[in-house]
């Protein structure tokens, strides 16, 4: 079984199309990890389920952050294989489940790249998010160390194995880059894999909150891997 959690906050728009979209594939459970909406996602996600099986549904009735909502749906998710995906689909499912593949051929942890030279991007982020977006990934490099190029693409799949080896406590949009830091750090097979990815307008990154936030997260997941 394959498990996919999609955090979703407010996604009402688009989470109804990719719920439809997910069901073409078989072997699929699907895990919306509700956070705090206030515009019908639960009641979008209950309508769906009604029709289909392998669907859950967690809510929170405060917001909590992209990574808590993330690690309620994956406690609550029974695949082997596990992974999440953005609900506001700038990546479609067939990327995804390319995704998953690797998992297949021996990874322990895959995740969706923009940044491969097969990478296909329909629609570029506006200059100052790509600007910030490229400063905090050479930042990540440096303090953490990791040589993998997409650190906070929201398409990853991964080993149970794996999530049970890790200890994430970052519960904002580092989940990501802490996720895939110390997998690196334990020394598991992570491989990236080429996706093609849209940017949405409507984006849920607050630059300066969230950007402060990530920069908090990521001097602490460097503290706890210098030890």
């Amino acid at each position: 079984m394959i498990s996919v959690v999609i955090p979703a906050h407010n996604e009402a728009g688009e989470l109804d199309k990719l719920l439809e979209e997910f069901s073409s594939f078989d072997g699929l459970e699907l895990v919306v990890a509700e956070d705090a909406s206030t515009d019908g996602t639960p009641e979008i996600v209950q309508e769906f389920a009604s029709r289909n099986r392998n669907v859950i549904l967690t809510r929170s009735s405060t917001l909590t952050g992209k990574g808590a909502a993330i690690k309620r749906g994956l406690a609550a998710a029974t695949g082997d294989v596990l992974g999440f995906i953005d609900a506001d689909r700038s990546i479609h499912p067939d990327d995804f489940m390319r995704v998953v593949d690797a998992i297949n051929y021996g990874a322990d942890l895959a995740i969706g790249s923009r940044k491969l030279p097969a990478s296909v991007i329909l629609q570029h982020q506006p200059l100052l998010r790509r600007i910030l977006g490229s400063a905090y990934t050479v930042l990540a490099h440096a303090l953490l160390q990791t040589p993998e190029r997409d650190l906070q693409c929201g398409c990853k799949a991964f080993r149970r194995s794996l999530w049970d080896a890790l200890t994430v406590n970052c519960d904002g949009f580092a989940f990501d880059t802490e996720l895939v830091a110390k997998a690196h750090n334990k020394g598991f097979a992570i491989v990236e894999v080429p996706i093609t990815w849209r940017n949405k307008a409507d984006s849920k990154v607050k630059m300066r909150r969230d950007v402060l936030s990530m920069l908090r997260c990521l001097l602490s997941v460097r503290a706890e891997i210098r030890g």
